[in-house]
């Protein structure tokens, strides 16, 4: 009798770099697509994912961060970039200062939606999330008016009314995906991306 297997989980290393994030980002690329590595970066500046440093942070998104770079990569580049490591710095003028396996993530959430077509919309897509991620501590609420039927959008008081709030947690490759795919959709307001480490 044959066992079952399951696909492996792609394994994601976050990986801190001590250089400027354009020559970090250009050094990545370019050693990627000479190795011939069909690669996943994800750069935490860009990506919206929480690294160790709140102020760095916020310095990284006006453009000012000149000190380090955060990055996610897959296991194929995180491999050569171990391989590499001892040799980068008289190189490239760059250095790996932190190497870490990530275990898993997590990324908070919150909405507001004034139709029950909406709310149900919303409500359906936390139900059908990717394969792998879990939709944690989920509340909701709505009420209804039926004395501001007909009232414009921007009153203070709507015939239907839902919030709801909760964590999605799972591999970060899923929930950089998600995040990616909810940007454009006024109603949710998602958090920064924040790691567990093995």
């Amino acid at each position: 009798m044959a066992a079952k297997t399951r696909a492996a989980r792609p394994t994601h290393f976050a990986v801190v770099f001590q250089g400027k994030p354009k020559v970090v980002r250009a050094f990545l690329h370019g050693l990627t697509l000479g190795a011939g590595i069909d690669a996943t970066l994800y750069f935490c500046y860009t990506e919206g994912i929480e690294d160790d440093g709140r102020i760095e942070r916020f310095a990284e998104r006006f453009g000012l961060r000149a000190s380090d770079c955060h990055v996610i990569v897959d296991a194929r580049t995180s491999d050569l970039l171990k391989s590499l490591r001892k040799d980068l710095a008289a190189q490239t003028g760059l250095e790996i200062v932190s190497h870490r396996k990530v275990k898993s993530a997590s990324m908070g959430f919150r909405y507001k939606a004034y139709t029950a077509r909406h709310d149900r919309e919303i409500r359906d897509a936390l139900r059908d999330l990717p394969a792998g991620t879990k939709l944690r501590g989920f509340e909701h609420e709505s009420k209804s008016d039926p004395k501001a039927r007909g009232v414009e959008a921007y009153a203070p008081s709507h015939e239907f009314e839902a919030r709801g709030e909760g964590t999605i947690t799972g591999p970060v490759d899923k929930l950089v995906d998600l995040k990616r795919r909810v940007a454009d959709y006024p109603l949710i307001a998602v958090d920064d991306i924040k790691l567990v480490y093995a």
